[in-house]
């Protein structure tokens, strides 16, 4: 066999954190192991056969599970072992574009014929990450990402699949309407309330009449359900978005708490910023009330920048537009993009005091690198302290500060 001209691998870590957690804790092996601070981050296969699963309440999977082991978590070990993990995909692939627990690679110009074809690279990528790693991952090959990733997930765990051209719409015949990527609880409620269950009803439907009833939305899901997705591997550096949000311990309407909160977040997000050598150039809040409205709003920044306090104050502006009701919040997050790269050390005529900030925050930066994010504790962040507790990656938040 020789190359194939497009073939996208998706491999996705399987209970990613439990995994972990079992891989350095062998007595916790076969045991159901939950991973989360208020609702499940990741939980191992064993947690999943009594019923629990990722978003689910502690204290739900307490009931349901009470022999289960309930961790809060260790992220920065998590991020380490899923870097091992890319390390060795980049070996099979052109490009890589990696998540928290999922990557993306373009392996159209491995020589298969040397390898013994899509399967059998899927395998031995596999083998390589358990031996070298100790994780367990799914894989999946196909013409594209959607197929890969659907691919993947049919066969986990530890599974293999490979969607081969000309087979994509038998391949998603038989699935239900949910896995087909772009569907969500919505969309598939109003599908299903058509009668249309399966991909393969969905196929049935004209172009024209999912456009009438999804917009633009109806138009991909045309696509996607003939097999056929355009996106593309993105393995450049210059990420679209960075982002930290969170969910509060308990709800809150405390405006020094909220506002130390989206300090603690935005500081996060702006430090992958400058470690990444960028200058964001737009900013987005979002909140989640206690009654699960939602609501976001962004602004482009007078400028693109790495220095906190410039982004603060838009994030302070877009809190005031968007927090109006008498209700206690439930999460918060901030969404930085439109990014450029930073050039030298500063820009011809660029003033003083912004110059001091970039200083200051580098500074601050090079501390946290060798002591950790804990060791400095900043501006409106310090409202958290003693409200929350601490550790050397930072405040011990409900749900993981994690980006996309």
């Amino acid at each position: 066999m020789g190359r194939l001209e497009t073939l996208i691998l998706h491999v996705d870590i399987d209970a990613f954190f439990a995994s972990v957690e079992q891989l350095l804790i062998p007595s916790l092996r076969g045991r159901p192991v939950v991973v989360g601070n208020g609702v499940i981050a990741s939980c191992s296969y064993e947690a999943r056969a009594a019923g629990l699963g990722a978003g689910m309440p502690l204290h739900e999977a307490r009931r349901l599970c009470p022999r289960a082991v309930f961790l809060e978590g260790r992220y920065p070990i998590y991020r380490c072992f899923a870097e091992q993990v890319w390390r060795i995909c980049r070996r099979y692939t052109c490009g890589l574009e990696t998540y928290l627990d999922e990557a993306y690679g373009d392996a159209g110009g491995i020589p298969m014929y040397r390898e013994g074809g899509p399967l059998t690279v899927g395998r031995k990528l596999q083998r390589q990450v358990r031996q070298e790693v100790g994780l367990p991952v799914s894989v999946g090959l196909a013409a594209n990402r959607m197929l890969a990733k659907i691919a993947s997930a049919s066969v986990k765990p530890k599974g293999v699949a490979w969607v081969r051209p000309g087979e994509e719409e038998r391949f998603l015949d038989s699935l239900t309407i949910e896995k087909l990527l772009g569907v969500g609880h919505k969309t598939a409620e109003r599908l299903r309330d058509l009668n249309i269950h399966t991909v393969a009803a969905l196929r049935a439907l004209p172009r024209e009449a999912l456009r009438a009833m999804f917009g633009q939305r109806g138009e991909v899901l045309y696509e996607r359900c003939r097999g056929r997705d355009v996106q593309r591997i993105r393995p450049a550096a210059m990420p679209r978005t960075i982002s930290r949000e969170t969910t509060f311990h308990q709800p809150t309407c405390d405006p020094a708490e909220i506002r130390g909160m989206l300090f603690y977040l935005l500081e996060r997000a702006m430090r992958a910023v400058r470690q990444a050598g960028l200058l964001a150039g737009c900013a987005e809040l979002s909140i989640r009330y206690d009654d699960w409205k939602e609501l976001a709003a962004g602004r482009s920044l007078p400028q693109p920048t790495d220095v906190d306090d410039e982004v603060y104050q838009l994030v302070l502006e877009r809190l005031n537009q968007l927090y109006r009701r008498r209700v206690a919040l439930r999460h918060v997050g901030v969404v930085l993009s439109r990014f450029r790269p930073r050039g030298g050390d500063g820009e011809l005529f660029e003033p003083t005091q912004r110059v001091r900030r970039r200083s200051l925050h580098r500074a601050i930066d090079r501390i946290r690198d060798r002591w950790g994010h804990a060791a400095v504790v900043t501006g409106e962040s310090a409202e958290l302290l003693g409200r929350l507790r601490q550790n050397d990656y930072g405040f011990v938040l409900r749900t993981p500060s994690l980006t996309k």
